[in-house]
């Protein structure tokens, strides 16, 4: 496997203090965050492999942190830590997977212990999924990187904006889903934790993304959303 990451989210920095030097041993890296919002601008430039996150911090609170970032990634290993009295809140986080919840102050040999699973965890979708393809032909002449976040016609990189690149990043993680206008405007607007939903914004980037990609790239599901149509060209993935 490759040297492991873990994003450690916890307000009080004397507690994070405490147990760096223990999950120094079990990852390469440790990046740390104070509050929900940086974790997740962290999580976004560093994709760690764990994260180890208290329910209750500043910005945005635990399970809203993990909920956001598992409508997009479903292989993070998330272990959420949590007071006593905050235990029913946990019932929220049925589906968002986690490897853990640990009552504070957290056991070193629980800790151990969910660590221990998410690595297990790792080692196993790393040994058992096959690469998935990110390189999507949307016509004979363009092609979506996903990987790098580029489009091609005609083997020139096309400009996108950061909005209509993120908008294509996310709809490419499953062409089979159809993703809301809530999903896409959540998506786009991460960085911007104040600004109020408008799906009229979201139906104008997809308008001005086509400006760019062959229109049938992207269906419009009428009362539902978009979906990612790409198109399936011999051979043409591997001219990129």
């Amino acid at each position: 496997m490759k040297p492991l990451t873990l994003l450690y989210i916890e307000d009080d920095t004397d507690i994070q203090e405490i147990y760096i030097e223990f999950l120094n041993d079990y990852v390469e890296t440790v990046h740390l965050a104070n509050d929900g919002e940086t974790g997740y601008d962290m999580y976004l430039e560093y994709k760690p492999d764990i994260i180890l996150l208290d329910i209750n911090m500043p910005k945005l609170d635990g399970l809203t942190l993990a909920e956001k970032i598992r409508k997009t990634d479903k292989n993070v290993q998330i272990i959420i830590t949590t007071a006593y009295g905050e235990q029913e809140k946990l019932l929220k986080a049925i589906e968002l997977y986690l490897v853990k919840y640990i009552l504070k102050p957290i056991d070193f040999n629980e800790l151990k212990d969910a660590l221990g699973k998410a690595i297990d965890e790792l080692e196993l979708i790393s040994n058992s999924v096959e690469p998935v393809q990110k390189i999507y032909c949307l016509d004979e002449n363009s092609v979506w990187n996903r990987d790098t976040e580029k489009l091609y016609t005609n083997r020139e990189e096309i400009k996108l904006t950061k909005n209509e690149r993120r908008l294509l990043a996310l709809i490419s993680t499953d062409e089979n889903k159809v993703f809301t206008f809530f999903d896409i405007f959540n998506h786009i607007a991460q960085d911007n934790y104040d600004k109020n939903y408008d799906a009229n914004q979201v139906r104008a980037l997809v308008k001005l993304l086509r400006k760019k990609i062959p229109k049938e790239s992207i269906i419009n599901i009428y009362g539902e959303g978009y979906r990612f149509n790409p198109v399936n060209i011999e051979d043409c993935a591997n001219q990129y």
